[in-house]
């Protein structure tokens, strides 16, 4: 759209930010529909908080078991991906096995895997998993799939450490957070996670959400201090991809947290796909590299492994120039639309 287009990329033109649903336009059938759906969608947002309870009591029945880290896999591990289950299912965004594949090393420009991988999200306690960010739902589907820690990075770049419910009030935040006083590296975050065994580390690079069209820019300082993506147990990728249709979409660009719950009941449902690169790929794929260049050659990389999709140059911050002149534009909107309105009724 034209008015957005200080907020598109200057180099591919793309904009990450524009809500996939602003052109979308109800037939008279959705429009029945929606009526219909009213009651599902209350019923939807009980099933929702039902789930987000259930995490945070399984967080609360989880926490002992610290002490006995072969005990609490397990057991976080099947709470876990019970209760993010019963959250997607809430938010209507269907997934079956057949969604997930493994990526085609021909379509992602890399040389023949020596060994073939049958399934996906294979990652282990302490292994990097760099992801592409579109909402909170990603962190229910990341949880449900691999019960890993999750990080985000600050404003500056510095990686968060954070708990599934963590994770989901940062993917659902309007503002970055700011760099902790007693930071650290991803490489003691995974060295940690392997020692305790809590699961792979999904890092979300980007920093902030977009409409599944590009990749942002990654902060150097989020990787500093880690020696290598092939240490402390490898990295891998993933990339998410939610389907466009309907009047509202999992892609979390603007509004609060709340209302994206809200509309996403509302909708009938939503598909997603995964694709995964494995750790063993990465690592054959990134032999001989620089820290630097590796970075940089792995975010293409993901980019390869989302349909259409582009690198651009902007970075987090302009996420949240969007969302402010998205609401002033909506409410410009608003008045000027109501204003004939009035003046029809002073003249009355």
């Amino acid at each position: 759209m034209e008015k957005y287009r200080q907020f598109a990329d200057g180099g591919t033109g793309a904009n990450p930010f524009v809500p996939p649903w602003s052109h979308y336009k109800p037939s008279v059938l959705m429009r029945l529909v929606k009526v219909v759906l009213v009651p599902v969608a209350v019923v939807r947002l009980m099933l929702f908080a039902m789930a987000l309870i259930w995490l945070a009591a399984t967080e609360a029945v989880c926490t002992p078991l610290r002490i006995v880290p072969p005990l609490r896999r397990p057991v976080h591990y099947i709470l876990t991906m019970g209760g993010c289950g019963l959250a997607l299912f809430a938010l209507g965004i269907w997934h079956t096995a057949s969604s997930n594949s493994i990526a085609d090393h021909r379509r992602l420009k890399l040389a023949p895997p020596k060994t073939s991988t049958l399934f996906s999200f294979n990652a282990g306690s302490g292994c990097l998993v760099l992801a592409n960010m579109q909402g909170l739902t990603d962190v229910l589907y990341l949880g449900m799939k691999l019960c890993p820690v999750f990080v985000f990075p600050a404003v500056d770049g510095t990686p968060i450490a954070c708990s599934l419910l963590g994770a989901l009030r940062r993917a659902g935040a309007r503002r970055g957070a700011l760099a902790p006083q007693q930071p650290k590296s991803l490489q003691q975050i995974a060295e940690e996670a392997r020692s305790s065994w809590s699961g792979p580390v999904v890092v979300f690079p980007e920093g902030a959400r977009t409409n599944g069209t590009a990749v942002l820019a990654w902060k150097s300082s989020t990787f500093k201090g880690l020696e290598s993506f092939e240490k402390p147990e490898g990295t891998a990728l993933v990339s998410i991809m939610y389907s466009k249709r309907w009047a509202y979409t999992p892609h979390h660009t603007v509004g609060t947290a709340f209302k994206h719950v809200a509309w996403l009941c509302y909708q009938p449902f939503h598909s997603v796909n995964s694709v995964w690169l494995p750790s063993s790929d990465v690592a054959t794929a990134i032999k001989g590299k620089s820290l630097e260049e590796s970075t940089d050659f792995l975010r293409t990389v993901l980019v390869r492994m989302i349909p259409n999709a582009v690198e651009v140059a902007l970075g987090a911050e302009k996420m949240q120039e969007f969302m402010a002149f998205w609401e002033t534009s909506q409410r410009k909107g608003y008045a000027k639309t109501s204003a004939p309105t009035g003046k029809a009724k002073k003249q009355s």
